[in-house]
C-alpha cells in the first residue's frame, strides 16, 4: 500500500538562494523514494513511501539529508493525505471573515505543538485586526491586509516557537489535490 506525503521545506528559492526542481529532487530520488515530485519550486514535494524500509519519513532524518544535499540548513515538516485533510478542515475562520479581508488564510506547519506560553507570547505581538488561531503543530493566520501588509513579524513568531514554514490555504489545498 502506497502513502502520499507532502514534504514542506523551509525557505527555498528565497532571497539569493536557488534550487531547481531537479536539485530539490535528487537526494530523495537517491534515497529510495517513489514517485517524488515538486509543487511550485517552493519547497513543496510530493512523495511516495511504498513501504520500503530504506524510506525515512522523519522529518529530522529529512532535514539532515536535504540539508548535506543543499548545503545549506532545511528544515523539513512531513505531513500525510490524511493530515493535510484534517488541516483544510480544521481551518478556523468563516467564510465572512475571509471575505472582510484582502488577504489570504496562511497555514503555517511547525514541528512541535506550541506551549500555552508560547501562544500567548504569539497573541502578545498579534495585531488586533489579524486574526490567528494555534491548532496541534499548524498555526493559522488571516492577515486583514495581506501578509505584507501585516504588523505581525513571522520572523518574531518563528523566534517563540520554532522552526516553522508557512503555506496558503490555497496552496495546501491544490497539494492536497494532488495527493489524490
Amino acid at each position: 500500500m502506497t502513502t502520499e506525503h507532502a514534504l514542506f521545506l523551509r525557505a527555498i528559492n528565497t532571497g539569493a538562494r536557488r534550487v531547481t526542481n531537479e536539485q530539490l529532487l535528487a537526494p530523495l530520488v537517491a534515497a529510495g523514494f517513489a514517485d517524488v515530485s515538486a509543487y511550485q519550486a517552493a519547497g513543496n514535494l510530493l512523495v511516495s513511501a511504498d513501504g520500503n524500509e530504506a524510506v525515512d519519513l522523519e522529518p529530522d532524518v529529512l532535514t539532515a539529508l536535504l540539508s548535506d544535499a543543499y548545503g545549506f540548513d532545511t528544515p523539513v515538516f512531513v505531513r500525510s493525505g490524511i493530515e493535510l485533510q484534517s488541516v483544510v478542515e480544521r481551518c478556523p475562520f468563516t467564510a465572512a471573515q475571509i471575505a472582510a479581508t484582502s488577504g489570504m488564510v496562511q497555514v503555517t506547519f511547525m514541528g512541535d505543538r506550541p506551549s500555552a506560553e508560547q501562544i500567548s507570547a504569539v497573541a502578545d505581538i498579534t495585531p488586533a485586526e489579524d486574526l490567528v488561531s494555534f491548532d496541534g503543530s499548524e498555526w493559522f493566520w488571516l492577515p486583514v491586509d495581506g501578509v505584507s501588509g501585516s504588523k505581525l513579524s513571522v520572523r518574531a513568531v518563528e523566534h517563540i516557537v520554532g522552526p516553522m514554514t508557512m503555506r496558503t490555504l490555497g496552496t495546501v489545498r491544490r497539494i492536497l489535490d494532488r495527493l489524490g
